[in-house]
């Protein structure tokens, strides 16, 4: 009887889970590049640069970040990633020296500089790209998920404000 009751309510909870794109580790790494896998005979895809603001699109209005991979971050000794209700909306990286981050906008991804390190990344900085001014306050302290908020300043001087959780690592 018990048996029967468990193997009946496994399949019950498999048709209850929400359907879709469940993530594992590798599919994130492998999404932001990070996997550094590469099989015999093949290279790795070529890193690019985000290109500019695209034309016409209201910087402010954050998308969510989807596939990253193919941006060039620069070398990363860590960073953080901006979730706003469970959406990727800003990934960063850093080291010693700089830090980039990238965004989506109009459908396009954009590169963004920090304003400092890694460490300023952390702690919450500014980071720009012609047309676009990011600064992402976090709560104070040192743990890997704090709330934060961050603000995007579009060229015009028009703002989003953003609420969520500063994830870093």
């Amino acid at each position: 009887m018990r048996r029967t009751a468990i193997l009946l309510a496994v399949p019950a909870l498999i048709a209850c889970s929400p359907p879709g794109d469940a993530e594992t580790a590798d599919d994130y790494a492998g999404r932001i590049g990070a996997s550094g896998v590469t099989t015999p005979n093949q290279q790795p895809a070529a890193a690019v640069a985000a290109p500019a603001l695209p034309a016409g699109v209201q910087a402010t209005q954050l998308q969510r970040l989807g596939d990253i991979g193919s941006v060039d971050l620069g070398q990363r000794t860590g960073g953080c990633t901006f979730m706003e209700v469970g959406r990727e909306v800003f990934f960063t990286s850093g080291n010693p020296q700089s830090g980039k981050g990238v965004i989506r906008v109009g459908g396009e991804l954009v590169t963004v500089d920090a304003k400092g390190n890694v460490d300023a990344i952390k702690t919450g900085t500014t980071f720009s790209a012609p047309g676009v001014s990011i600064s992402v306050a976090p709560a104070a302290g040192n743990e890997t998920r704090r709330p934060a908020n961050m603000v995007v300043t579009d060229a015009g001087g028009v703002t989003q404000s953003y609420s969520g959780d500063w994830i870093c690592g």
